[in-house]
């Protein structure tokens, strides 16, 4: 067995390989300067040569592959959205169409599909619930592309649907945000079912409890002596999920002081279609 002296350095994979490869090279430069037929004979004298051998050329080494161009870093500036007043006007206008049954279903054919492929300009972004009959694209009457959408059981805020609210107006010029409330919403009914003491019982052991830990400050609000808690409670949690994108996001806060972006709270009524924007708004 032999050691290595400690004091020693370990060569590296790369010094190994090339110093094999300079091993290589002299070898082939030295074959390279006897001719054939130099050979020396069995009595140790070498044969004279040949009058038209010529001193073969050595080799020379290939230069070093040049070293890849660094990628070429493209900045793209997002694209400024439509006023935030003008995408609030076409948000409307297409829910007066969509109760009053009259959709015209616009963007919604190879043309567009074909345009957004490419890139994305969102007129405006909604968060929604997650309800089967509350579909912003219909409500709105609005085709591929022309919203971005969030839905949560509720219309809640948490990290995740900030971060997407985010992302919507600071990459793809977004310039309205919508929470959108809905009569007789599930997820409210049973926050103030379990804030009365009365949880369902097919709810132990899901994560149901973390909506309704996000929804019971509004249900909380709602002052004494309401008629109609729930559909209270409904106005509140939008006009909370409103307030919270703008206390909690600094950059979409900035937008908003400078009048650039929008954020409203509205309420979606089942029966008749129709979206009403809450009075007091960003």
């Amino acid at each position: 067995m032999t050691y290595r002296n400690p004091r020693l350095p370990i060569p590296s994979r790369r010094a190994l390989v090339m110093g094999f490869g300079a091993a290589l090279l002299a070898a082939g430069a030295a074959l390279a300067e006897d001719p054939p037929g130099g050979a020396p004979s069995l009595d140790g004298q070498s044969p004279p040569r040949p009058k038209h051998y010529f001193r073969r050329p050595k080799p020379k080494a290939p230069p070093p592959p040049a070293p890849p161009a660094p990628p070429a870093t493209v900045h793209v500036e997002p694209v400024p959205g439509m006023d935030p007043e003008l995408a609030m006007a076409r948000l409307m206008e297409g829910n007066g169409r969509y109760a009053a049954g009259f959709s015209a279903h616009p963007h919604m054919d190879m043309i567009r599909r074909a345009d957004v492929a490419v890139a994305q300009r969102p007129i405006a972004s909604i968060v929604a619930c997650a309800d089967s009959r509350v579909a912003p694209e219909l409500i709105f009457d609005q085709g591929l592309g022309d919203l971005f959408v969030t839905r949560v059981a509720g219309n809640v805020i948490d990290d995740a649907v900030l971060a997407s609210l985010e992302y919507s107006v600071i990459h793809l010029g977004s310039t309205l945000i919508m929470v959108v409330g809905h009569e007789r919403c599930g997820a409210v009914k049973a926050t103030i079912d379990a804030l009365d003491g009365r949880p369902a019982d097919e709810d132990r052991g899901t994560l149901i409890s973390v909506l309704a830990n996000l929804i019971a400050p509004a249900v909380r609000a709602v002052p004494a002596g309401v008629p109609d808690r729930l559909e209270a409670a409904i106005s509140l949690n939008a006009a909370y999920s409103a307030a919270d994108i703008f206390s909690r996001s600094a950059p979409l806060r900035a937008r908003v002081l400078a009048g650039q972006l929008k954020i409203v709270a509205a309420r979606y009524d089942l029966d008749d279609g129709k979206v009403t924007p809450a009075l007091g708004k960003s």
